[in-house]
């Protein structure tokens, strides 16, 4: 008999875009949907954001278990808009029979539990939180290491106005990084809030960076920020978002094995994203290395093979 261990692990894109949900004619093969994946691995269910995506996640959810419960975790890492406005549309929250753990970090100002039920609040919504009929529990993170089941989680901090988080999941097939959103440190984010003079912000930024490196070494997959073409990046500097080739840059850099660029801008179409894709490879032609890179599709399925372990270290 098999153990639930030895399942693979599979990840799956309901929503691949950011700052607001584009759908259309142009965007049918990368997606118009905000941000939302969906991990099953080793016998969890967890959903990374709940942008606009995550309507069709509870569709599909529904679908798959109909009279069973679903029990899922969510775990957020910030709360923009494009990162949370699918909650209310999540289906599942409205079965008392389903279980839904929200998990994500205190904002600046702002408790986690706070932030979660804002956006429900009348007048923005017609249902409040506390009216959900499943069993919702949000909690706040306090530590940036914790366990959903089996799966063994680290967290970070990464480079984005206010509080955003950077997820690792560690499974028994491999280990899934997940930045969506993250802009290269040549603009220290952190400098603004902690009041750092522009001295401490340049001698800052390479240890963020060489920090940052380590948490993502060795990763299976890399989600990560790639909203910008490099020219575009150019004049968007501070807006808290990565180019192709920071994206690639850090990818190679800690050695990952497959790099997915996320968070696409609204105002790319697929045409775009193709050349951008393109783009990314040739930087890696030039660079000598291995990796495998590609944007993330909506709708798009990939395994990991249980054929080896990726523990943290």
């Amino acid at each position: 008999m098999s153990s639930v261990s030895a399942l693979p692990t599979r990840l799956k894109f309901w929503g691949t875009r950011g700052s607001i949900s584009v759908p259309g004619t142009g965007t049918l093969r990368y997606g118009g949907n905000s941000t939302c994946i969906e991990v099953r691995a080793d016998g969890e269910i967890i959903a990374l954001d709940a942008g606009s995506g995550i309507r069709s996640l509870g569709i599909a959810l529904e679908k798959e278990f109909q009279s069973q419960p679903i029990r899922l975790s969510l775990l957020i890492t910030h709360a923009h808009w494009d990162h949370i406005q699918g909650l209310p549309f999540f289906a599942p929250a409205y079965e008392k029979k389903n279980e839904i753990r929200v998990r994500g970090y205190d904002g600046v100002d702002m408790s986690f539990g706070e932030i979660m039920a804002e956006p429900m609040k009348a007048p923005f919504f017609p249902i409040a939180m506390r009216e959900l009929s499943a069993r919702v529990e949000i909690k706040k993170l306090t530590e940036m290491e914790f366990c959903v089941g089996k799966v063994q989680v680290r967290a970070r901090f990464v480079n984005h106005p206010g509080i955003c988080a950077g997820y690792r999941l560690f499974t028994s097939a491999g280990s899934i990084a997940f930045l969506p959103d993250h802009e290269p440190y040549r603009f220290l984010h952190s400098a603004r809030t902690n009041g750092m003079s522009p001295e401490q912000a340049k001698k800052t930024a390479p240890e963020e960076r060489i920090a940052l490196v380590e948490f993502l070494r060795g990763s299976d997959i890399l989600i990560l920020d790639a909203q910008y073409t490099d020219t575009e990046y150019e004049s968007h500097v501070g807006w808290g978002h990565g180019s192709v080739s920071s994206a690639v840059s850090l990818a190679l850099d800690a050695e990952v094995r497959r790099l997915l660029l996320f968070h696409h801008d609204p105002s790319h179409d697929d045409a775009m994203i193709d050349a951008m894709v393109h783009d990314a490879r040739q930087l890696i032609r030039e660079s000598g290395k291995d990796l495998e890179v590609d944007a993330a599709r909506e709708g798009e399925e990939i395994l990991l093979p249980a054929d080896h372990t990726n523990s943290p270290k």
